[in-house]
């Protein structure tokens, strides 16, 4: 789009007249104009079509939430074994936890994957406490307990793996807020985090 400056020297230097100036002039702000007009009319629409936008952005992190939740329950009926019955996990029962998780997860789907991972973090602290492997003079984060896992044997290439989609999964939960997340892709992530928790609680229990 030619400015008025740039319509200016045109002016000048093709012998247009000003009549022809002005409506060149004209001709070249409708545009941006019309922008204006729409924008104006739709005011009222906004909020909703700025929602809808969102909505659309998010969808893609949605569906790869539900699919990647969907992959690590079969990786991990594969590559990691089922805890015995008798253990607990955050002092609960394995059915008293799957029930408290599936209450929170009907009314606040992000907050019962946080409390999965929770889950998850405690047991790994246990065992690499059990294991000798650090003090832990402060709770470490999700990526030093992992190294510490590895380095203590706890984990295979494998469930080193699984705990990596476990805690990006969750990540990808708690800083996008605006995302939505199917019953089933939560359920998923919550049986998930459960059969690695009850899996690192066995381990502190045999140490």
């Amino acid at each position: 789009i030619t400015g008025p400056m740039g319509l200016l020297n045109n002016c000048s230097g093709k012998n247009m007249s000003w009549l022809e100036f002005f409506a060149k002039i004209i001709d070249s702000l409708a545009w941006p104009a019309s922008i204006l007009f729409v924008l104006y009319i739709l005011r009222g629409e906004l909020p909703a079509i700025a929602r809808s936008l969102k909505k659309l952005r998010y969808k893609d992190l949605e569906l790869e939430f539900e699919k990647s939740a969907q992959e690590i329950v079969e990786k991990t009926k594969l590559s990691l074994p089922e805890a015995s019955k008798d253990v607990q996990l955050s002092g609960q029962s394995q059915d008293e936890l799957i029930d408290r998780l599936v209450l929170i997860s009907e009314l606040a789907p992000r907050s019962a994957i946080l409390e999965a991972w929770l889950v998850v973090e405690a047991a790994a602290v246990k065992v690499a406490k059990k294991k000798g492997i650090s003090t832990f003079t402060s709770h470490p984060g999700p990526m030093r307990l992992r190294d510490y896992l590895v380095k203590g044997d706890l984990l295979n290439r494998d469930q080193q793996a699984i705990f990596e989609q476990l805690r990006n999964l969750r990540n990808e939960a708690v800083h996008v807020a605006d995302a939505e997340f199917t019953r089933k892709a939560v359920d998923d992530y919550i049986a998930s985090a459960l059969q690695m928790a009850g899996y690192l609680e066995q381990k502190a229990n045999e140490l």
